[in-house]
């Protein structure tokens, strides 16, 4: 779909990215898969604590979630989330939702605040 940049820190963070656009891609998101290849991005209406919170029912690997506010700074980071958590809300309110493969917020040195373009 496209690459996301974390402009703050002047580096590439994923080549490619998944747009999950239509209401039911938002409601499936990464459930039900074997793995998580490449980072799914969620663009919310407006940005929101509860419609921001997320789970991992019916997810079945780990994944770290990153949450950015409608200026696309990063609010809140959540990383190696196991299958099958009840509701997680981010910190702060949220508008877009990057869910990536577990481990790549720590090895993409991802920090509250961060700027990131997609």
């Amino acid at each position: 779909m496209g690459i996301i940049k974390n402009i703050t820190k002047k580096r590439i963070l994923f080549e490619d990215f998944e747009l999950a656009a239509t209401p039911w891609q938002k409601t499936k998101g990464i459930m039900l898969r074997k793995n998580l290849l490449k980072p799914v991005l969620f663009i919310l209406k407006k940005a929101s604590r509860s419609r921001a919170a997320i789970h991992s029912f019916f997810c079945y690997f780990e994944f770290d979630a990153v949450f950015l506010d409608e200026k696309k700074r990063i609010v809140d980071i959540r990383t190696d989330i196991p299958p099958f958590q009840p509701f997680i809300r981010p910190k702060k309110a949220a508008k877009y939702i990057i869910e990536a493969p577990a481990g790549s917020a720590k090895k993409l040195d991802l920090k509250i605040g961060d700027k990131l373009l997609f």
